[in-house]
Parts: structure tokens; sequence; C-alpha cells
């Protein structure tokens, strides 16, 4: 093998890390909103993220607009929003995520996302969009840069004797058989 070869298989190696890690990040951000793991949230945003929400004033008056850095896309999107839709004594659980079609470009430490979504909130609502997110490699690991959310499609769920377990019981329970 020679040192053009070697760089190849090394160059290929690097793009495959990097589209897991990417995926990883995406997956992180699911689980830490699904569970209300507000520091694990922020932890996938760069310090000076942005966020973008469209199409969810619908449901939620006043919260299609621009949020800017970590701080402001936890503490005033996401935890009202999210907090807002819960009720955790009546077993309903603010959100859940199904996450697919992920299409994934890299460009040396930039990235962009494509994915849509299927979400649950609050046990009676079905929202259905896209997620574009624009990610940057930091030293430990990838995050975004910017996302903007777009709902498609939303409906109430005509459901009853609605109930289940948050995603922190699930968390909690030991790997034991």
């Amino acid at each position: 093998m020679n040192d053009t070869e070697l760089k190849s298989i090394l160059a290929r190696l690097q793009h495959l890390e990097d589209l897991e890690a990417i995926r990883h990040t995406w997956r992180d951000y699911c689980m830490r909103l699904d569970s209300e793991d507000w520091e694990g949230l922020g932890d996938v945003f760069t310090t000076d993220g942005v966020v973008e929400m469209v199409g969810l004033d619908a449901l939620l008056p006043g919260s299609d607009r621009v949020y800017r850095g970590r701080r402001e896309i936890i503490d005033t999107f996401y935890m009202p929003a999210i907090e807002g839709a819960a009720n955790p004594s009546a077993k309903l659980f603010a959100t859940g995520h199904i996450s697919t079609n992920m299409q994934i470009d890299v460009e040396g430490d930039e990235a962009t996302t494509l994915a849509y979504f299927f979400e649950i909130v609050a046990n009676n609502t079905v929202l259905i969009g896209t997620y574009q997110h624009r990610l940057r490699r930091d030293p430990d690991r990838w995050r975004f840069a910017f996302l903007r959310i777009s709902v498609r499609y939303h409906a109430e769920l005509a459901a009853e004797n609605v109930g289940g377990q948050s995603l922190q019981e699930i968390l909690a329970k030991p790997y034991t058989a």
C-alpha cells in the first residue's frame, strides 16, 4: 500500500466516523428533548447556536421565531414548550420523537442535514415535519450551529385512557434480566 492509498483509506474512515458522530448528535437531541434533560439538550448546540421555529404558532402562539444562543434556545423555547405540554401526574408526557430519512452532507468541519420527524405531544397531538441542521465540529463533538424546525402537518388525536411511562422512568431502570 502506498501513501496515496493510505490517505484515501484514512479520508474515507474519517468520513464514516463523521457521519456516525453526526447521527449520535441527532440521537442525543431527540433523547435529551424527550427526557427533558435540559443540560444535555443544551450540549448538542454550539454556545452561539440558532433555532428557527416555523409552523408551531397554530398550536403554541408566539413560538414561530428565531432563538439565539444556547441559553435562549433552552430557557425560552424548549423548556416552556415542553413543560407546558406535560402533565406527568396524569401520565401525559410532553414529547416523543421518531426521526427518519436523515440526509447528511459533510464538508470538512461543517455538515448539513435534512431529517423528517413524527412527534406525539402531550399524548394527543401529532406533529410531522422536517429538521434542517447545520452542524459544526467542536473539539469534543459535532454540535448544531443552526436548526430549523418546520412543522408541515399537525393534528389532534381522539384518544381515551391515554397514559404510559416517561422516558426518564424508562432510562432510570437498570439493564437486568
